[in-house]
C-alpha cells in the first residue's frame, strides 16, 4: 500500500528534456496543482478490488473507526464490509469537552449514513503510538511531543444513502440497476448503499491535503461557494445559484481530456465517471490573505458557508485527560446557533484554541479528528472495548 500512496505523490512530476536542459519536477504538487493531485488520489483510493460478493474500491477494504478504536485494533482481513454509522457532526455533542454545554449540532440528515477509512500506515500510526485509547492520549498529552502521521497516511470519509431512499435524497427515480449504473454502489445487510459524497485527506503536505467530491445529481452541489475544479472539470468554476444551502440541481461535471485520460489508466467502477471534484485545499487562506471555504453539501450540510476542511481539522486536540478540546471544532459559543452564523471558524490556526494562560490544554491531534473523538476509554470501569460513538463506522 505504501508503494501506492507514494506512486501518487510523485505522479506527473517526472524528469522531462526540454531543449538542452532537464525539466524539474514540480517540488510540491499538492500545493502548486492541488485539482490535479486530487484527481490522481481519486484514481488510487477507488481503484477497483472488488470480489467475494462485494463491490469495493480500494479504500472500503481500509481500517474504519470501528476496526482502528477498539481494545484491540484489527486490520480487515479478506473483503471489509460497510460499517455504515450517523454522520460525525451529528454525533460531535456527545463528546463535548467538560468546559463546554453539550449541544446538538447543526446538520445531520438521517437519511445519510458515513463511514471513515484510513490506509495501513494511518492505521499503523495510530495503533503503535496507542492513539486508539484515552490511556494513550493522556500520555502523548504528558511527553509533549508533537504527532505527526507518516507522509504516506490517506484517509476517506464517505457518506452512502438507501438505493431505495435515493428518491427522497435528490429524486431519483430509477431501478437498482439502473442506480447502480449511475453511482458506485455496494452492500451490507442485504441492503445497497449509493456513495453520494466523500472527502479524501492526505499527508502528502504537513497540513494534509484536502479533496471533497460529490455525485453530479446531489441537490445543491456547488451552492453558497460553488465548485472549483481546474483540472478535471470543462467548467473549472461554477457559481452558486443559490446564496442559501437549496435543493437546487447543477448540470453535470463535463470531464476535461486530461482527467480522461486518468480515467482511461485508472480500474475503477465505470459510476465513477459520475462524480465531480467539488474542491481541494492545501492551504488555510488564498494569496490576497482571504480565508479558503471548502465543503460538502452532504458532509458539511447545514454550514457550507462557514466551512474550512483544514480549519475544522486543525481544531482537533485533546487534553490532559484525553478529552476533545472544542465539539468537532466548532464555537462552544455558537453550537446550535441558525446555519450560517458563524458557528465554525475559518482561516488559519489560532494558538489560543490550544493554549491556556498559562498553561497549554490541547495537544493537537495533527489534523486527525478521530483520535480524539474515537478513543476508547480505557480508563474507566469497567474499560470500554469499542468506540462508544465510532464502532459502526
Amino acid at each position: 500500500m505504501r508503494g501506492v500512496i507514494a506512486l501518487v505523490a510523485v505522479a506527473g512530476a517526472s524528469l522531462g528534456m526540454m531543449g538542452g536542459g532537464v525539466a524539474q519536477s514540480d517540488p510540491d504538487p499538492a500545493r502548486n496543482g492541488p485539482d490535479r493531485q486530487s484527481w490522481e488520489l481519486f484514481m488510487t483510493v477507488n481503484a477497483n478490488v472488488a470480489g467475494g460478493g462485494n463491490n469495493n474500491a480500494l479504500f472500503e477494504s481500509w481500517a474504519s473507526d470501528g476496526d482502528t478504536f477498539r481494545a484491540s485494533p484489527v486490520w480487515p482481513s479478506g473483503a471489509a464490509a460497510m460499517q455504515i454509522g450517523p454522520r460525525a457532526l451529528s454525533l460531535a455533542f456527545q463528546r463535548a469537552h467538560p468546559r463546554f454545554t453539550p449541544e446538538v449540532l447543526p446538520g445531520g440528515a438521517a437519511l445519510v449514513g458515513e463511514e471513515t477509512r484510513r490506509n495501513k500506515p494511518d492505521f499503523d500510526f495510530i495503533v503503535q503510538n496507542n492513539l486508539f485509547k484515552v490511556s494513550g492520549l493522556r500520555t502523548a498529552f504528558g511527553a509533549g511531543k508533537p504527532i505527526a502521521f507518516p507522509v504516506d497516511s490517506t484517509e476517506v470519509k464517505a457518506n452512502w444513502v438507501e438505493v431505495g431512499r435515493l428518491k427522497e435524497f435528490n429524486g431519483f427515480s430509477g431501478t437498482p440497476i439502473e442506480a447502480a449504473a449511475a453511482y458506485h454502489v455496494n452492500s451490507i445487510g442485504g441492503k445497497q448503499y449509493a456513495l453520494v459524497s466523500f472527502h479524501i485527506i492526505s499527508r502528502l503536505v504537513p497540513d494534509w491535503t484536502w479533496a471533497t467530491f460529490e455525485h453530479e445529481d446531489n441537490p445543491g452541489r456547488c451552492d453558497v461557494i460553488g465548485c472549483k475544479d481546474s483540472f478535471g472539470a470543462v467548467d473549472a468554476y461554477v457559481a452558486p445559484l443559490s446564496p442559501v444551502e437549496s435543493q437546487t440541481h447543477y448540470p453535470g461535471c463535463a470531464k476535461t481530456p486530461a482527467v480522461l485520460a486518468l480515467f482511461a489508466q485508472a480500474h475503477v467502477d465505470p459510476a465513477f465517471a459520475n462524480y465531480c471534484l467539488k474542491g481541494s485545499q492545501s492551504d488555510f487562506a488564498d494569496p490576497s490573505g482571504a480565508a479558503i471555504r471548502l465543503g460538502n453539501s452532504v458532509t458539511e450540510q447545514s454550514f457550507v458557508a462557514q466551512s474550512s476542511c483544514m480549519t475544522c481539522h486543525g481544531r482537533a486536540a485533546f487534553d490532559a485527560d484525553g478529552r476533545p478540546t472544542t465539539s468537532g471544532g466548532f464555537d462552544p459559543t455558537s453550537i446550535g446557533a441558525p446555519p450560517g452564523s458563524g458557528n465554525a471558524p475559518v482561516g488559519p490556526i489560532n494558538s489560543s484554541w490550544r493554549e491556556g494562560d498559562p498553561m497549554r490544554f490541547g495537544l493537537p491531534a495533527d489534523f486527525v479528528w478521530s483520535v480524539p473523538f474515537c478513543a476508547i476509554d480505557d480508563t474507566t470501569e469497567p474499560p470500554e472495548t469499542k468506540s462508544r460513538l465510532c464502532s459502526s463506522k
